[in-house]
């Protein structure tokens, strides 16, 4: 009897033993990752750390106290469960932060999809009809189109013939002297949205060609150096890492000593100086040549330096407001706009007025601009409202709840040069000071024009060419936020449409 009594009490005690392992190592799992990330402000970190020490520190010294009656040690129990599923549950959140920084930091691949398109009414059916066929292309200078003519060459043998202009090379398919053309499919796709002759064209084969680019980077303290992020929206709902054109382009200054905001939206079709090709382009053709293209045409234009950059798309977008559990805007007018996959059998229509948007309504209002007065400045105007909106929202400490699942969602869709030592600055730094930030937004205007793009191989195009004055007060705007004092002690504000 007295040996069952003693083999009993030898169980518990494995037990009991059992649990305070778990207890320890959870606690340094879990101080260790805090310490990693760098998330919590030290005078937390160290107040949570004197606290969960000495919790653990008593549980674990208790439930290994062979003098402690046992019906102690059972009531001591429950805590030191609870206290360690609390800690594995701050565990899987660390252990997320990590998985998202990592998959949404960019490493420099990038995409490009190439396509060969011939006459719809060609007898062609495949890729292998062109064998000894013509094949025109162009931009024969650009490396990675290069690369795409060697790998069509791994496939078929064709005989090659070189164009000036993306242009010059469909035509010469439309008129018979060649029998396909190879191009990149963003190109392709401005080509067509300008003349109709092109929609005669069909794709016979598509591929992909990944390349790698030195991305951009810097290393300023976010917590007391002023800084932008770029924000480009590019208009598909594929893998974010394909180039394409950037239909929303968002410039984020941030003053962290002054808790200031600048949201500075540019439009899409604005007439602007391509960075490389020293060529006049709509700004939306610059992403076709990678983010940092984009980057680069905008310090351009704007006489600034661009720290950070945030690339998204349709995907990410719809995820993010949706996991965010909607976002409040007062919504400016009545309009009805397609839905994220382009239906218009079931638009999304929206009425004026403040109200609760879900994913999809708040991209519709973000892209709708043939529905609402005003086009595409209409657009920009909204873009500026639901970001602010967004922004709002992913600051409010309740976010804290839905913090894990809103990592998952956006961490496919994303990608930023904006690295771990920053973001958890960012982080820490809100945590600390629980900013109110005061958030401006101004969005520069243009007239409506027709211009020769370089992406359209010289042809005619619909542009924006830029206001003087609204891109003169933009960088008064941005002046002061950044305080680089460039304009602001040699120019007085220029009102505009936009004050």
């Amino acid at each position: 009897m007295r040996k069952n009594k003693n083999k009993n009490i030898k169980k518990c005690d494995i037990i009991y033993r059992i649990f305070s392992i778990i207890l320890v190592v959870v606690n340094l799992i879990t101080f260790g990752l805090l310490i990693y990330l760098e998330i919590l402000p030290t005078i937390y970190l160290s107040l949570l750390l004197i606290i969960c020490g000495l919790i653990v520190f008593f549980l674990v010294k208790a439930l290994n106290n062979r003098r402690l009656k046992k019906w102690i040690k059972t009531t001591l129990s429950i805590p030191t469960i609870l206290t360690s599923i609390f800690l594995i549950i701050v565990i899987f959140y660390l252990m997320g932060t990590l998985d998202f920084l990592s998959d949404i930091f960019d490493t420099g691949l990038r995409t490009d999809t190439y396509s060969v398109y011939v006459l719809k009414s060609s007898k062609f059916k495949n890729i292998k009809d062109l064998n000894d066929k013509i094949i025109s292309v162009s931009d024969i200078k650009d490396s990675i189109t290069n690369k795409a003519i060697d790998k069509l060459s791994e496939k078929i043998e064709f005989n090659k013939s070189e164009y000036d202009s993306i242009s010059d090379s469909a035509d010469s398919v439309l008129d018979g002297d060649a029998d396909a053309f190879l191009a990149l499919e963003s190109n392709f796709e401005i080509l067509k949205e300008n003349d109709t002759k092109y929609n005669d064209l069909k794709v016979l084969y598509t591929f992909s060609i990944t390349s790698k680019v030195k991305t951009l980077s810097s290393d300023k303290d976010v917590t007391k150096e002023n800084f932008i992020i770029y924000i480009s929206g590019i208009d598909t709902s594929g893998k974010v890492a394909t180039k394409a054109r950037s239909d929303v382009n968002i410039l984020v200054a941030v003053n962290p000593i002054k808790n200031k905001i600048l949201i500075v939206n540019t439009p899409r079709d604005y007439y602007v100086k391509l960075h490389s090709k020293k060529a006049m382009d709509k700004l939306t053709h610059a992403g076709i040549y990678g983010i940092e293209e984009s980057v680069s045409t905008l310090e351009d234009f704007y006489d600034i330096n661009i720290d950070y950059y945030a690339r998204i798309n349709f995907t990410t977008f719809i995820n993010i407001v949706d996991k965010l559990g909607g976002i409040e805007l007062d919504v400016p007018v009545k309009f009805c706009e397609q839905d994220s996959n382009r239906n218009d059998e079931q638009p999304i229509c929206l009425n004026k007025g403040l109200q609760t948007l879900n994913g999809e309504e708040a991209l519709a209002l973000s892209r709708t601009r043939y529905t609402i007065a005003g086009g595409d400045r209409g657009r920009i105007e909204n873009q500026a409202l639901v970001l602010e909106a967004i922004i709002d929202k992913a600051i409010s400490p309740s976010i804290i709840i839905k913090y894990n699942s809103l990592l998952n969602s956006v961490s496919n869709s994303l990608i930023t040069n904006i690295n771990q030592k920053s973001f958890t600055k960012l982080i820490k730094n809100q945590i600390r000071k629980k900013t109110n930030w005061t958030i401006e937004t101004y969005s520069v205007d243009g007239t409506d024009a027709s211009n020769v793009t370089y992406s359209t191989g010289g042809a005619n195009a619909y542009v924006m060419n830029p206001k003087d004055d609204t891109v003169k007060k933009a960088k008064i705007m941005l002046d002061e936020i950044l305080e680089t004092n460039k304009y602001t002690t040699t120019t007085t504000t220029t009102s505009s449409n936009n004050d």
